[in-house]
């Protein structure tokens, strides 16, 4: 079951679910010389967008369709009409981006929806290990389909580098989602909570140190430094702190931060 909060919190939330579509453009250099293959590149990031925003959309009004309907609400016609809407789109989108990317990575855009959406049941049905597990895996997927964008041939390096970032989202949406876990569920979810707040950065820095990606990375550990005051939160409350949200936001937020100022060190805009 999920806690109302304010429109700002839920943006945010949002936008962060959103923000491995972009993120391996901290660690990889995205937009290439050549304009053309830039413009592709800028497509393609637009189309996943716009067909995770639709597909997210649809999710929700499905579920408020399925409520109304078994309230026998007068608003179950509209939510009806809203879900076929927001589907069309979906599918709209999806054959958009089918005409941008190869057969391999689209087949990997319609895994993540499927991931993405058992993920949310899991949530909001509580069950709390599929929606945990779905947010890693369906996360990771989303930053290994933009890199696959950036450099086509899929090399063990953008597998880990996409299990980075979607570990640190996970982490984001376990908080998000805390009151679905029950204090038995709690027993295993504390441990995978602190794994994936930490587990990004650690990948990130240890290819940093095996020269796998710049050595400025390293630095990239220094967000397990942020990341042990909600770490100690959690351990003090026994359960994931769902009221430390902002801080679990922030912990990845600095992550992006961090590997951003390296990007543009490696660049040579900051030196």
């Amino acid at each position: 079951m999920t806690t109302k909060r304010g429109f700002l919190p839920t943006f945010a939330f949002s936008l962060i679910r959103l923000s491995p579509i972009v993120a391996p453009a901290t660690i990889v250099p995205a937009i290439p010389n050549d304009p053309l293959l830039a413009e592709v590149l800028v497509k393609q990031w637009l189309a996943l967008f716009f067909v995770l925003v639709t597909w997210n959309m649809a999710e929700g009004t499905t579920i408020l369709w399925m409520q109304a309907k078994s309230e026998a609400s007068e608003k179950t016609r509209t939510y009806f009409l809203t879900t076929i809407i927001f589907a069309a789109l979906t599918v709209a989108f999806l054959q958009y981006l089918r005409t941008l990317s190869n057969q391999g990575v689209f087949l990997l855009v319609l895994a993540t929806l499927s991931i993405r959406g058992m993920s949310r049941t899991g949530w909001e049905n509580g069950r709390p290990l599929a929606g945990f597990i779905g947010a890693v895996l369906g996360n990771s997927l989303i930053a290994l389909i933009s890199l696959l964008f950036i450099a086509p041939a899929l090399y063990w390096q953008s597998v880990v580098t996409a299990l980075a970032i979607g570990t640190a989202v996970g982490a984001v949406e376990a908080s998000w989602y805390a009151n679905s876990f029950s204090k038995i569920s709690a027993r295993w979810a504390l441990p995978l909570f602190r794994v994936a707040l930490c587990l990004g950065p650690v990948i990130i820095a240890t290819m940093g140190m095996a020269n796998q990606i710049p050595l400025s990375y390293v630095l990239s550990v220094l967000t397990v430094l942020g990341a042990g005051r909600v770490i100690k939160r959690a351990n003090y409350d026994g359960n994931i702190p769902n009221t430390f949200l902002a801080g679990a936001a922030g912990i990845y937020l600095l992550f992006l931060t961090i590997m951003s100022l390296c990007r543009a060190y490696e660049s040579g805009i900051v030196t």
